[in-house]
């Protein structure tokens, strides 16, 4: 058994589940058990036909029995999921862009909501929405905060994330929010200096990183996100691309989302600069050039694919084709909580099936039906557990039920009504066909559990819910005050001025 300065680490058997262990080597599993050893799992254990158990088992009851044993008959075990592009600090507008374009973000959220905010709704987003990941399955994600307006809001930020106890990469945004926008106005707070310099910005970025992030072992790590290059010159991303690496911060970037006329190819430009790199996470790149797919190629950058935004938006079709042609494979995201839900099972059904359309679109122009299932849910479940690890730079971590990696996995009730006659053989397409976030009932993360029973045990929710609903209420008043979600006329955004 592991140890810890003496200690016996704690052990936990999950018992009899289906398991779908996204390990090659492992496959999937009728009926297993799992044990745990603090952080991570020790074995995985399939049962025997013939004497209807498994030596999993028998240890946690007879070795000694100290194992805590959660009874998973009528379970799939999973790897925890893993988001890799999350906007989290817009948690309490939950909903609030539900019909919203890309314009209608820009005007509503990057210019009307975000210079609201105050450090305590960047601790308020940031804890809810990753309790809200936590409690849908997901264990890890890749937080995408572009909203610091003052050094408060970093600290509010990251300290949000770090007492709901998720794993991940806190994405330190980059962009001086009320002097670079994708507007021709300033816009602000009042009393607000804006920290446009870079020096700043640099300063702030280094702040964070040494008083949060010097214990490497942590669940959450620091990481940046760059300005985006339709909004800075070039040779200012590429000077923060330099601060991230020196930090030893993963990069992630929007990338060649916009549909306008003059294409940006923010691909070639970071390829041209020699930016490209396996510490980089790129998002959406909907727009890519089939030279720039080609120009990813063996670079080991990553791609992120966040549908729903997508497909909402106005930014095009979901790229899983070229993402597993030229990169190390596609991730999703979940992207902006003030419009999408946070359940990523369900997300993944969708972007399997519209891939899967999209494949097949071409056969319809000519009435040939479809022959071939190229695109399975072992796939989709990929998208969002290993592969999204990768992504986050933690694939040898998490992603995968395999022994010796850290114990996130979550528990899906497969008992009742609406899961009866689920096919106990390939939990893998039970996952990704029929399961979702409400069918979450027991997460745990490095070992620990965090859900059970279908409820967080780690924090007091009505605390969150109450520091959620003030941030909100306080939001949406501000907002009333200064003219709305979108005030009107609506202000100038010179990119979409003229779209084709």
């Amino acid at each position: 058994m592991a140890a810890h300065d003496g200690v016996p680490a704690h052990r936990t058997l999950i018992r009899g589940a289906a398991v779908a262990t996204v390990d090659p080597a492992l496959g999937d599993l009728e009926r297993a058990d799992i044990l745990i050893e603090g952080d991570r799992i020790a074995a995985v254990e399939g049962w025997s036909a013939e004497t209807g158990t498994s030596i999993l088992n028998t240890a946690g009851q007879d070795a000694g029995g100290d194992a805590e044993v959660i009874d998973a008959g009528e379970m799939i075990a999973i790897p925890g999921l893993v988001d890799t592009h999350r906007h989290t600090w817009q948690a309490q507008l939950r909903g609030i862009l539900a019909d919203g374009t890309i314009p209608d973000y820009l005007r509503g959220m990057r210019l009307q909501m975000a210079i609201r905010y105050r450090a305590e709704d960047m601790y308020a987003g940031n804890y809810a929405g990753a309790l809200d990941a936590l409690n849908c399955g997901v264990t890890s994600i890749v937080d995408y905060c572009h909203n610091i307006l003052d050094p408060e809001c970093a600290h509010g930020a990251v300290t949000g994330l770090l007492d709901a106890g998720i794993r991940g990469l806190y994405g330190h945004g980059m962009t001086p929010v009320t002097s670079n926008t994708w507007s021709e106005s300033a816009g602000g707070r009042e009393g607000v200096a804006d920290p446009a310099a870079f020096e700043p910005r640099a300063r702030l970025a280094r702040e964070i990183r040494e008083q949060y992030f010097r214990d490497e072992s942590q669940p959450l790590r620091f990481g940046m996100a760059p300005q985006e290059l339709p909004i800075a010159p070039v040779a200012d991303v590429a000077t923060e691309f330099a601060l991230a690496r020196e930090l030893g911060a993963r990069l992630t970037m929007h990338a060649n989302q916009v549909a306008v006329r003059q294409l940006f190819q923010d691909v070639k430009v970071l390829a041209e600069h020699g930016l490209l790199g396996p510490d980089l996470l790129l998002v959406h790149c909907t727009f890519n050039t089939p030279e720039e797919w080609e120009l990813l190629r063996g670079t080991g950058t990553t791609v992120s694919v966040c549908a729903e935004t997508e497909m909402q938006m106005g930014m095009g079709f979901p790229a899983i084709r070229e993402a597993t042609e030229f990169t190390p494979g596609p991730s999703l995201g979940i992207d902006c909580v003030s419009g999408d839900s946070g359940d990523m099972l369900s997300h993944a059904r969708l972007v399997l099936q519209a891939t899967r359309w999209r494949d097949d679109a071409a056969g319809y122009e000519r009435l040939v039906a479809p022959q071939e299932m190229r695109w399975t849910t072992r796939d989709a479940l990929s998208w969002i557990t290993l592969n999204g690890a990768v992504a986050a730079g933690i694939g040898d971590e998490v992603g995968s039920l395999t022994p010796g990696k850290r114990a996130d996995v979550v528990l899906l009730d497969m008992g009742g009504i609406s899961k009866a006659g689920w096919n106990r053989r390939d939990p893998t397409g039970a996952v990704i066909s029929q399961a979702n976030s409400g069918d979450v009932d027991t997460v745990l993360v490095d070992g620990r559990v965090v859900k059970r029973g279908g409820r967080l045990v780690h924090v007091d929710v009505d605390a969150a819910l109450a520091r959620t609903r003030a941030s909100h209420d306080y939001l949406y008043e501000q907002m009333d005050r200064h003219g709305g979600f979108i005030p009107q006329p609506p202000i100038d955004i010179p990119l979409y001025r003229e779209r084709a």
